[in-house]
């Protein structure tokens, strides 16, 4: 009995099995969905792409979630989405939240607006720790290693100040105040972080990245008006809290509660989130005023009078005759 015949078959089929085996973890490797991806490799696949994107900082975009994980599965966006959300906050204790579309702040960017077909904007997201506070300690939440600790936490810092110096500032920044500021940061032309050693380089990189975004107007004068303004991933990532945080941590500890009380009250203001007036006060008139109104037709005017200083006995007359009814 010849044994081989019977063995060519096998081995065939196995070389056939390692080379599809090859082909689809090559498919998983690139990234791209395929149209065989059950619902867990999808959750599993959109994890990754979420860190991924975290870790350099870039914006987790819808297009790139159909792409890279969806493929044609496009449907179960929903299923997928939502148990991505739950892995990543039981596991990294984070969860992916929706980033500010970009406003349109000059009047030319307006007008173009208004000329363009009128389109859904694209959503984008980013990764943001769902830690208690207690938690959220640099012991804790240790910077990135690469490309070295020291280098990101440098940048960190940089970035947080300028968005907060931009926050304070009440939302938009003067081209010239912003390089007076980097002269007093002694970053006039040099920065701390070697892989960024021209500050020209390191704004690119902000401005890349997210965090601030520099505004260029036409003044109508031959000269163009230039601020900064805080980017999305600003707003997010640092946002009033940071700013507040940042603030306090320069100032100090006050020395008595009035003192602490005293700082929150100015950084509402430079923040533009000075004491609003009660929307009650300014609410219509109470249900009595109304049933004043229609039971004497001429009650509201006479109410309003009073609270300008004239008419005094009537109004005061009229309220009497309604606690008597």
């Amino acid at each position: 009995e010849d044994p081989g015949p019977s063995q060519g078959p096998s081995t065939q089929r196995r070389r056939t099995d390692a080379v599809s085996d090859d082909a689809s973890s090559g498919d998983e490797a690139d990234g791209h969905a395929t149209q065989g991806d059950g619902l867990d490799d999808m959750v599993k696949k959109l994890v990754r792409l979420a860190l991924a994107c975290e870790y350099q900082r870039r914006p987790i975009r819808r297009t790139e979630i159909s792409e890279k994980v969806l493929g044609t599965n496009g449907r179960q966006f929903k299923a997928v989405w939502a148990r991505a959300q739950d892995q990543l906050s039981h596991v990294f204790g984070m969860e992916m939240v929706e980033l500010p579309v970009r406003e349109k702040l000059t009047l030319q960017q307006r007008r173009a607006a208004q000329k363009a077909p009128a389109t859904k904007p694209t959503v984008s997201w980013m990764l943001t720790t769902k830690l208690p506070s207690e938690f959220r300690d640099p012991v804790v939440l240790q910077p990135p290693a690469v490309p070295t600790a020291s280098e990101d936490s440098k940048y960190t810092g940089i970035y947080t100040l300028l968005v907060s110096l931009i926050s304070l500032s009440g939302g938009s920044l003067p081209d010239a105040k912003m390089e007076r500021c980097l002269a007093r940061l002694q970053m006039e032309d040099r920065t701390p972080i070697p892989e960024y050693d021209r500050t020209e380089k390191l704004i690119k990189r902000m401005e890349k990245d997210g965090y601030i975004v520099k505004v260029k107007e036409s003044s109508g004068a031959g000269d163009d008006d230039i601020y900064w303004v805080v980017g999305p991933r600003g707003k997010v990532e640092v946002g009033e809290d940071g700013v507040r945080g940042l603030t306090k941590t320069v100032f100090g500890t006050m020395e008595t509660e009035a003192d602490e009380e005293e700082l929150e009250r100015k950084i509402a203001r430079s923040l533009g989130l000075g004491e609003k007036p009660d929307s009650r006060k300014a609410a219509a008139p109470p249900a009595e005023s109304t049933r004043r109104g229609r039971n004497a037709p001429n009650g509201g005017n006479r109410r309003a009078r009073n609270n300008n200083g004239d008419d005094d006995g009537e109004a005061d007359d009229d309220e009497e005759m309604d606690e008597d009814e």
